[in-house]
């Protein structure tokens, strides 16, 4: 995205995230499920997940898929990713 095309736009960064109340919950739920393996993509992995739980607070697995399709992870924690957003969800 174009910086541009941010200009007076409201923007949340992933420091400011457990600020939020999905970004509250998603940090817990990935601390729990023991998500993080190398730490390289959990930046955007977090920033696409509340993403996600703000624009539809109950998911299914293919909401999850679609959404977090663009996030590469080296390590193929996945089915945890999954596991965090589902758990995040139910609040």
């Amino acid at each position: 995205m174009p910086v541009a095309d941010a200009a007076s736009k409201p923007i949340t960064t992933i420091e400011a995230i457990g600020e939020t109340a999905e970004g509250a919950r998603l940090q817990k739920a990935w601390l729990d499920i023991d998500v993080v393996q190398c730490g390289y993509c959990q930046s955007g992995q977090i920033m696409s997940a509340v993403a996600l739980l703000v624009g539809n607070p109950s998911p299914t697995d293919d909401d999850i898929d679609a959404v977090m399709a663009g996030n590469i992870c080296r390590c193929g924690t996945y089915p945890r990713i999954r596991a965090a957003i589902k758990l995040a969800a139910q609040g």
